[in-house]
C-alpha cells in the first residue's frame, strides 16, 4: 500500500469513527385485512378546551382543528364550568358572590358554538349536574332534557318536558327547537341568544351527565386555591372543583372538602341521578347515547401514596345506573415526573415505554403508562359490569379527556406527538366511542400555543388523520418489537393505510410488512413527522412510495411517526 493510500485510509476510518452512528433495529409487521374491527366515526377524534380559552373555537383555530382531523368538540369544556353553565340563559350560576365571575366568553356559549359543531362534525355534551338555575340546589333532569330538545328536537313536536323540582316549566320539545330555528327579535326578550336560525336539528349523539363529578369534595380533596371562579388557569394550581349543590352550599368556595363522605354527593346519589337524567333526555330523543362519569380504580396524590379519590366510585355509580348507561366517560391524564426531581420534567420512559409504579418510584411495569392504566381500568370495569350490570349489558368506553400532565414539560417534545398519535389510535382501535385531546390552548402547550402555532400533539393527531377517516375500519396489525407500535385500517374508499410509531430515541427500525389478502396498489404516499431534540419538528413531510405489495419494507426513523396510505387497485 502506498503512503498516499495509507493516509487516505486512516483519514476515511477517522471520518467513519467520528461520525454519529445510529444503529437500526429490524422487525416484522403482520396485517390481517380480512378482519375488520372498530370503525372510525364522526365522534371518534375530538378535543376539549379549558373554560378560560376565549380563542378555543375562533375561525383560525377551527381551521387548524379541521386540518388535524378533529371532528368533535367537548362542551362546555374543562375546569368545573359544566357544573355552573346553563344553556337556556347562557348564565354561569355562581353561588358564591364574593368570587370573581368565571371566565367563560360569550362566544364559547352553546348557541354561538352550534356553527362550529356543524363545521367540525359533532360534539360531546356534558349536561349540568351540579347546580340548578338559581344556584339553590343540584342540577335538574328537566333542564338537561330541554337542552336535548334545543339541540336535536323538531319544531313541530308538542311533546311536553314538564316542570323541575323548583317549579320551573320547561315547556315542550318544539318550544326549544323553534327558538333554535328562529330569527332574533327586534327587542330581546332574554332568549335572542338562542335564536340562531338553525332549522335542522344538530343531531348530537353523545351526552354525559356532569363532568368529573367525583371532584365535588366527596373524597375530601384538599383546600383548593379557590372555586372554579377563582382559579386563574395557570398550571401547577390545584384542579378546579366540580361544584355540586345536591347537599347544599359549603361556607365558601374554598371548602368543598366539607362534603367529604356526604352520601348526597356520593357515587350512589350520582348514579341515581343518572337514571333520572337519562330517562328525561331519552324521552326527548331516544336515539341519543347517555353516559356517566367513571374513573381509574387507582390514583395517587403525586407523592407515592394512595389517593382515596375514586375509591368505590365506579361500583356505586354502576350499581345504581348501569342499566341506564350507554357509555362510561373516563378521563386519562398520563405522564409522571422524571427522576431524580420528579417535578421538573416529563418521564419519557413512563409515557412511551415502561410505566413507573405510582406507589414506588423504583418499580416499573413492562408497558407504557397508558397501557398500564387502560389494563387497570378494563379489569375494573369488566369485573363490575359482570356483577352490577344487566346480563349482556356492558357500556362502551368514551375517553372524554386525554392529556399529558401539563406542568411537566418534556425535554424532548417529540414524545408528546408520538404519544398523541399512538394513544388516539390505540383507544379507538379498542372500541372507544370518542377520544378527546385536552386542551386546545394552554400555558404549557401540547396542541396549539396561544398564538395558534401547532405543537407536537397537533402533529401526532394529524398524522393519525392521514391514515384514518370517518368510515374507515381498523384491522389487526402486530409486531414482536415493543419499541414499534403499528395500526392498520381498511379505508372506506377501498384503500389501505398503516401508522407506525418508533418509540426508540436512538435507533431507526426497519420493518418487513406482510399484508394478508393484499389487493391494493403498488404505489402510495408516505408521510413522516418527528425530530429528536428540543425542536420536535414543524412540518409533516409527504413523498411517494413504491414497491408495495403483499410484502414490503419500510424504515421508520428514530423517535418518529410514519404513515403510509395505499389506494385501491
Amino acid at each position: 500500500m502506498s503512503r498516499t493510500h495509507y493516509f487516505a485510509l486512516v483519514l476515511l476510518l477517522g471520518i467513519i469513527l467520528s461520525a454519529p452512528v445510529h444503529a437500526q433495529l429490524k422487525t416484522t409487521v403482520h396485517v390481517e385485512t380480512a378482519k375488520a374491527e372498530a370503525m372510525v366515526y364522526t365522534t371518534s377524534v375530538g378535543i376539549t378546551a379549558d373554560r378560560w380559552d376565549a380563542k378555543a373555537f375562533d375561525p383560525a383555530t377551527v381551521k387548524l382543528l379541521k386540518d388535524a382531523g378533529i371532528s368533535s368538540l367537548s362542551f362546555p369544556g374543562n375546569n368545573g364550568i359544566a357544573a355552573l353553565y346553563h344553556f337556556s340563559t347562557g348564565a354561569v350560576t355562581n353561588p358564591y358572590t364574593n368570587d370573581r365571575a368565571p371566565a367563560f366568553a360569550p362566544e364559547r356559549k352553546f348557541p354561538a358554538i352550534a356553527s362550529v359543531i356543524d363545521d367540525l362534525g359533532t360534539a360531546v355534551i356534558s349536561v349540568n349536574y351540579g347546580t340548578n338555575l338559581d344556584g339553590s340546589g343540584g342540577g335538574e333532569p328537566a333542564e338537561a332534557a330541554a337542552w336535548v330538545a334545543y339541540a336535536n328536537g323538531k319544531t313541530s313536536s308538542t311533546q311536553p318536558i314538564g316542570k323541575d323540582s323548583k317549579g320551573n316549566d320547561w315547556k315542550t320539545v318544539g318550544y326549544w327547537a323553534s327558538l333554535r330555528a328562529s330569527t332574533p327579535l327586534p327587542t330581546d326578550d332574554g332568549y335572542n341568544a338562542l335564536r340562531i336560525q338553525h332549522l335542522d336539528p344538530l343531531g348530537i349523539l353523545l351526552w354525559k351527565v356532569g363532568n368529573e363529578p367525583y371532584y365535588n369534595g366527596f373524597y375530601d380533596q384538599a383546600h383548593t386555591p379557590g372555586s372554579d371562579a377563582d382559579t386563574t388557569g395557570l398550571y401547577g394550581q390545584a384542579a378546579s372543583p366540580e361544584p355540586d349543590l345536591h347537599a347544599g352550599q359549603v361556607p365558601t368556595s374554598r371548602e368543598w372538602f366539607r362534603l367529604a363522605k356526604n352520601p348526597r354527593v356520593g357515587p350512589q346519589a350520582y348514579g341515581a341521578a343518572v337514571v333520572e337524567f337519562a330517562k328525561a333526555m331519552k324521552a326527548v330523543d331516544p336515539t341519543i347515547f347517555v353516559g356517566a362519569a367513571l374513573t381509574l380504580p387507582l390514583t395517587t396524590s403525586g407523592d407515592n401514596s394512595p389517593n382515596p379519590f375514586g375509591k368505590n366510585w365506579n361500583a356505586g355509580v354502576l350499581k345504581a345506573a348501569c342499566a341506564s348507561m350507554d357509555f362510561s366517560a373516563v378521563s386519562l391524564m398520563e405522564g409522571k415526573g422524571a427522576p431524580p426531581d420528579y417535578n421538573l420534567n416529563l418521564d419519557e420512559d413512563d409515557l412511551l415505554r415502561v410505566a413507573r409504579d405510582p406507589l414506588d418510584n423504583m418499580k416499573h411495569f413492562n408497558q407504557p403508562g397508558l397501557e398500564h392504566d387502560y389494563a387497570l381500568l378494563a379489569a375494573d370495569l369488566s369485573e363490575k359490569y359482570k356483577k352490577l350490570c344487566p346480563a349482556g349489558h356492558a357500556p362502551q368506553l368514551a375517553i372524554t379527556n386525554l392529556a399529558v400532565t401539563p406542568w411537566l414539560p418534556a425535554k424532548d417534545p417529540v414524545v408528546i406527538g408520538l404519544f398523541a398519535a399512538d394513544a388516539t389510535a390505540t383507544l379507538l382501535e379498542r372500541g372507544a366511542y370518542t377520544v378527546e385531546w385536552s386542551p386546545v390552548h394552554a400555558a404549557s402547550p401540547t396542541f396549539l400555543d396561544n398564538n395558534n402555532q401547532p405543537q407536537p400533539a397537533y402533529y401526532g393527531i394529524k398524522l393519525f388523520h392521514q391514515v384514518a377517516h370517518v368510515g374507515d375500519a381498523f384491522v389487526p396489525a402486530s409486531t414482536p418489537l415493543e419499541l414499534l407500535t403499528v395500526h392498520a385500517l381498511k379505508r372506506r374508499d377501498g384503500g389501505f393505510s398503516l401508522l407506525l410509531v418508533n418509540k426508540d430515541p436512538k435507533q431507526s427500525i426497519s420493518a418487513t410488512v406482510t399484508v394478508d389478502g393484499y389487493n391494493f396498489a403498488a404505489k402510495g404516499t408516505r408521510y413522516d413527522w418527528g425530530k429528536p431534540g428540543s425542536d420536535a419538528g414543524t412540518t409533516i413531510t409527504e413523498a411517494p412510495i413504491d414497491g408495495l405489495g403483499a410484502t414490503f419494507t419500510v424504515v421508520v426513523p428514530r423517535y418518529s411517526i410514519t404513515a403510509i396510505v395505499i389506494p385501491k387497485t
